[in-house]
């Protein structure tokens, strides 16, 4: 009698992370900027959408994006583990292809998150894009599978090892692929961003040493447009070219405008107006000199 109490215990416990499942999976798991990203994001199309909105990177692959549509079984899957326990059938391979897909889709929105911090600067960290849901959502898939039946744990732990390596080596290799495509595109792209702030060199430069903490609070890993008089463009040996915005007290700004933008950045010269847009990376003060840098990256020239 006990053994069977434990067994109807443990199917109704995986009915309730069944249900937890299905539930986190319309509730935030990212936050990219005020866009706030779903579970059902990716299947609904929205992810990418909000990727090259917010980011300026599109799906590199638009051919497959039939394939996201699998993600729809999550809630599927998570309703028929419910609906089978009601029917008193085995919801072992529903709770494995609800967890398993969740799990996997969660990994895939974190590990996303992460290149666009490693690769464009778009935040801190990815930790700070995250929502509590997300993990939630992990937590919750983990606990369906292995809960789900009695017995057969090597199987369902094999499964559980088994989705994350081939999630995370299957996003490598995607991301490796893809990553020319996106990001030799990173530098125009950004032009289609709107900017966070929009503000004059000397304006800029006077707000840093007037606060460099609450400029850098401010500023940082923003994308800012920035107007002025270049006081130098200085031509580097791997073929990029710093503009730079300076004022009297020889406090700078600096813009290194990368290969694909070489040969336009090479024509800009020592006095010339110009208008460049870029995350802002922050500054640093010169205890020696006394002076104040004020860096960026993802640089592009503003759209005339």
């Amino acid at each position: 009698m006990t053994a069977t109490n434990n067994m109807k215990a443990a199917k109704w416990l995986t009915v309730a992370f069944a249900a937890g499942l299905l539930v986190s999976f319309f509730l935030p798991w990212v936050m990219w900027k005020d866009a706030a990203l779903s579970g059902n994001a990716m299947p609904a199309g929205q992810f990418f959408t909000a990727a090259k909105d917010k980011f300026g990177v599109d799906n590199p692959f638009p051919q497959i994006s039939f394939a996201f549509k699998i993600f729809w079984l999550i809630p599927l899957s998570a309703l028929a583990v419910i609906a089978f326990t009601l029917m008193k059938k085995n919801i072992l391979w529903p709770a494995i292809v609800a967890g398993l897909l969740s799990l996997s889709l969660a990994l895939v929105y974190f590990l996303f998150s992460k290149s666009m911090v490693d690769q464009l600067g778009v935040s801190e960290s990815a930790w700070s894009m995250t929502k509590p849901w997300l993990f939630i959502t992990v937590i919750t898939a983990v606990a369906v599978v292995l809960t789900a039946a009695n017995g057969r744990w090597l199987l369902k732990t094999g499964l559980i090892l088994g989705t994350v390596a081939a999630t995370v080596i299957g996003f490598t290799i995607v991301s490796k692929k893809a990553e020319k495509k996106i990001f030799d595109e990173t530098f125009t792209s950004i032009e289609n961003i709107k900017a966070d702030y929009t503000v004059t060199a000397t304006g800029l430069i006077n707000e840093f040493m007037a606060n460099d903490s609450l400029a850098n609070q401010k500023y940082r890993e923003k994308i800012v447009s920035v107007s002025g008089i270049t006081s130098a463009v200085k031509v580097q040996g791997d073929s990029t070219v710093n503009i730079e915005f300076a004022d009297s007290t020889g406090s700078y700004i600096v813009f290194p405008m990368e290969k694909g933008l070489y040969q336009k950045a090479s024509t800009v010269k020592q006095g010339d107006v110009v208008s460049l847009k870029g995350s802002c990376s922050g500054s640093l003060y010169s205890d020696i000199l006394g002076i104040t840098s004020i860096s960026f990256k993802r640089t592009t020239f503003n759209k005339q």
